[in-house]
């Protein structure tokens, strides 16, 4: 008598099942740490690019009168409630749309109720400092904190 196979045991595919559940148990931590540091490169060049919009609506004469002597620790959004002519011009270089929502760091900390970027403008000094929240350990332009370097 001929003996056809069927299928799969059940021993087989208890196996089969074990070794794909080793293996999603060993990759799921690197996917993870993986997905975070893109998520945190992604907040560091769009704090950048804000920062780039900022200093391009200072060198307009009317944006730069109508920020007087600056402000200190701000949120974007904040920013973005004013009518004066440096809010105007800085909805004109960077849209509210597009604005990121950094809620974590790297170690899922979270870094603002808002999610905003935190922003300080001193006009005289030529300074803009962008951060990912009201805490220093967190800036990402003129430089990178050393927090987020190791943590990218």
């Amino acid at each position: 008598m001929k003996k056809t196979n069927k299928g799969f045991s059940l021993v087989e595919l208890i196996i089969v099942i074990a070794i794909m559940a080793i293996l999603a148990g060993a990759l799921a931590p690197a996917l993870i740490k993986y997905i975070n540091k893109s998520r945190l490169a992604t907040d560091i060049s769009n704090g950048q690019r804000v920062a780039t919009a900022i200093q391009t609506a200072m060198s307009n004469e009317k944006a730069y009168s109508a920020l007087g002597a600056g402000f200190a620790s701000k949120t974007l959004a904040a920013i973005g409630n004013g009518t004066d002519a440096f809010t105007t011009e800085l909805e004109a270089i960077i849209s509210t749309d597009t604005q990121v929502k950094s809620t974590k760091d790297m170690n899922g900390n979270s870094l603002s109720a808002d999610g905003n970027f935190y922003i300080t403008v001193d006009p005289v000094k030529n300074i803009v400092i962008v951060a990912l929240s009201d805490n220093s350990q967190y800036y990402v332009y003129p430089t990178v904190t050393s927090s987020l370097k190791e943590a990218n």
